[in-house]
């Protein structure tokens, strides 16, 4: 994506990223002798974060989290222009997490990410590229964070700005956080979309991945529960072999009896509904008591 006109207060945000990276870098320092442990996706904001964080000098390593549901061209992206990024592998593939879980990962209930991803940099000072203007959700985020890891492997917690520390305060957040707890800095939680690409464009003057120019919004997990049920839907036709992964793992929770009450669900008709966002009793009311069946078609077309 192109911005050709420098966005409004641009250098003061970009300024501020900076300054925020320098600023806690000793706190960084004390949790990892490498510096910083990046989160980094391939996507746009993390590619952001990546060379915001090199322009500031500061020590860090990149790391990228596989899930095993990961875009091949995200993958070929990442291996190709940034080679210095660590590929970290999960102990377990999204189908052994699903099993172990004995569950598909849906909206209110995403432990997909939490395992596969958000354990990763526990014990650090982690930078992430979360933007407050990606969602109603992320818009009540930080700039920095304490975040304890409970035992869902959510995280949960929150640590006030840093331009509010005195060093009294910095002291007494390292002493809190134990080893399975992480500060997470936020650096441009401010940033604009349009901050976004006009900085990779125009500062760092780099490529980003072909999946945007394919339309994609945000780049991340295929068959991801927070996608949309159009996205989904072109994923399947694109990406067929990893759908036949998914019902792989859909008849493998039947065969082993986790579909509680709903015995009489076909993989198909389980696919249709953990694409649909519904609750399972509302979708099991309208498509099976109802008889209000899709035609195989319909079915296979997603």
């Amino acid at each position: 994506m192109k911005i050709l006109h420098k966005p409004a207060n641009f250098d003061a945000k970009l300024s501020h990223s900076i300054e925020l990276l320098q600023k806690s870098e000793a706190l960084a320092l004390r949790y990892y002798d490498k510096g910083f442990y990046l989160a980094f996706s391939g996507g746009k904001d993390s590619q952001a974060l990546y060379h915001v964080t090199e322009l500031a000098g500061v020590k860090f390593e990149a790391h990228y989290s596989l899930t095993t549901l990961d875009p091949p061209e995200l993958v070929r992206f990442i291996r190709a222009n940034y080679p210095s990024v660590f590929v970290d592998r999960s102990e377990m593939t999204f189908a052994q997490l699903c099993l172990k879980k004995k569950a598909l990962p849906t909206m209110p209930m995403r432990f997909c990410c939490a395992v596969l991803k958000e354990t990763k940099g526990a014990g650090t000072v982690t930078l992430t590229g979360v933007r407050r203007a990606e969602s109603v959700q992320r818009s009540h985020r930080n700039e920095a964070e304490i975040l304890t890891r409970r035992k869902d492997d959510k995280f949960t917690g929150t640590l006030e700005q840093f331009d509010q520390f005195t060093r009294t305060k910095e002291v007494e957040g390292v002493q809190c956080v134990r080893g399975n707890d992480k500060i997470v800095i936020n650096p441009i939680i401010d940033w604009s979309e349009a901050d976004v690409w006009y900085f990779l464009n125009n500062v760092a003057k780099v490529n980003h991945c072909e999946l945007y120019d394919r339309g994609w919004r945000r780049i991340g997990c295929l068959f991801c529960p927070m996608a949309s049920q159009k996205e989904i839907a072109r994923q399947g036709g694109d990406y067929p072999k990893y759908k036949a992964l998914i019902m792989r793992t859909i008849h493998r929770l039947r065969e082993n009896g986790y579909m509680n009450c709903y015995t009489d669900l076909t993989d198909a008709e389980v696919f249709r509904w953990w694409v649909s966002k519904k609750g399972i009793k509302q979708w099991y009311a309208e498509n099976k008591k109802q008889y209000k069946l899709f035609s195989d078609e319909e079915i296979n077309g997603l």
